[in-house]
């Protein structure tokens, strides 16, 4: 697993508890987005959990992020 998006992941992880949450995720693609609103986001955040929280828990696991991570060109997909 790429060292990169270890640490993408961490950052995005505000409470530390290797899970990102639909807020921690909101939060992190707000910041990507800075001209979006929160409420416009909610749509694009449950489209993301639904393809990617493979276990579906309602959290995303630094496994289900990597291959999320890697499909975003704000974190240098295709490297």
């Amino acid at each position: 697993m790429s060292e990169k998006y270890e640490a993408v992941f961490a950052q995005y992880d505000t409470d530390g508890d290797g899970q990102l949450t639909v807020d921690e995720v909101t939060a992190a693609i707000a910041g990507m987005f800075p001209a979006a609103e929160v409420n416009d986001l909610s749509g694009i955040v449950k489209a993301l959990f639904a393809e990617y929280d493979t276990d579906q828990d309602g959290l995303l696991s630094v496994t289900e992020f990597v291959p999320l991570a890697k499909n975003l060109p704000e974190l240098g997909a295709g490297d």
